[in-house]
């Protein structure tokens, strides 16, 4: 087929993936969009000289054990509790998220990736407590209007593939601070 059929042929396996088996779809997502994100901020962003493989695993990971399957079940559940695309809901959706999911995740990803790096649990609380505000309020520059378009354009089912788009770009900022 042509390309034009390829691309649609994608899109809809995707689909059904996402409906046959979402988090393992979404957790593969997730791990491809941090993989991607790490990959261009390790090339083009930090360029430190040598590449660092193991952050780009534990990156692709945390993607894939801890992003994909945590955004499946908290997306799903803020949708289920706050039904609709109207001004309210999504205001609503994009205040809980930035202000109770946003430092969840962002305890869940420091602590993953210090872990992950061999750091005891007191280099990890530490980088929790010195990093985690700087983390949130920094995300309040792209997270607020990004989730204003995802709650009111984007289907339950996709929202996942629309936040690791914009992940690419927001990994590159996380792993250079």
């Amino acid at each position: 087929g042509d390309a034009k059929e390829d691309g649609q042929g994608l899109w809809a396996a995707y689909n059904n993936k996402l409906e046959t088996n979402p988090i393992l779809t979404k957790a593969l997502t997730s791990m491809i969009g941090f993989t991607l994100g790490d990959i261009l901020a390790q090339n083009f962003v930090e360029k430190k000289g040598e590449y660092d493989i193991m952050r780009t695993i534990r990156l692709a990971s945390f993607g894939f054990l801890i992003h994909g399957t945590t955004g499946h079940w908290f997306y799903g559940k803020l949708d289920k509790a706050i039904p609709g695309t109207g001004a309210m809901q999504v205001f609503s959706k994009v205040g809980i998220d930035q202000v109770l999911w946003n430092p969840i995740f962002g305890v869940m990803f420091f602590s993953y990736m210090g872990f992950t790096n061999g750091d005891g649990p007191a280099a990890v609380a530490a980088k929790v407590k010195r990093d985690l505000m700087t983390q949130v309020t920094g995300s309040w520059t792209v997270w607020p209007i990004a989730h204003a378009i995802n709650f009111r354009f984007i289907p339950t089912s996709q929202r996942l593939l629309y936040i690791n788009t914009i992940q690419v770009g927001t990994v590159q900022y996380s792993t250079v601070q």
